[in-house]
């Protein structure tokens, strides 16, 4: 079971060709799609002070999962600034191309393929833990939002989308 999740906002392939069409770039974007709008917001947040609203929650998607300890790995990822220092390559090995600590704690990602100069490569379909990221803290119950500097709790909003989103007989990003 995973002690952490880590939830990020997935830009479709449309909302993505619509920035680069429709005349107006990032703002057009923003007001046609609502999860563009809060990407764009909450990733351009500066200093450690973010602006999560109520209704941002509903806009992400668990990308992964990470284990306070395991097996065969000397690490314990004990707060959320080491879930941040492992999914941006903290333990990777420049000499081997290896990072046995993330390939250890880490599971539950989707994988995708790309053609790279004639090559086949299967990247992870998710992003380093960046700005506007998520963590949640299962073991205690709260969301921690990467923010400019260090991480901000969003734990009362998130919940706070949870019960809505659920009361409007929706499916909310925390149910699986």
């Amino acid at each position: 079971m995973a002690n952490y999740n880590v939830y990020q906002i997935r830009i479709s392939d449309e909302i993505h060709n619509y920035v680069n069409s429709n005349g107006n770039g990032h703002l057009g974007a923003e007001k046609k799609y609502p999860i563009y709008e809060a990407n764009m917001r909450l990733r351009h947040s500066f200093g450690d002070d973010i602006n999560f609203k109520d209704t941002d929650f509903q806009h992400f998607t668990k990308v992964c999962e990470v284990k306070r300890t395991a097996p065969m790995s000397p690490v314990k990822i004990e707060h959320v600034e080491d879930v941040f220092v492992l999914l941006n390559g903290g333990y990777y090995n420049e000499d081997t191309g290896k990072d046995r600590v993330f390939d250890a704690h880490v599971s539950g990602y989707k994988t995708k393929e790309r053609i790279v100069n004639g090559e086949t490569i299967t990247l992870r379909a998710m992003h380093s833990l960046s700005v506007g990221d998520i963590v949640e803290d299962v073991d205690n119950g709260t969301f921690q939002i990467v923010a400019g500097f260090g991480f901000e709790d969003v734990t009362q909003q998130v919940w706070d989308s949870i019960v809505v989103t659920i009361s409007e007989g929706n499916k909310s990003p925390y149910q699986e």
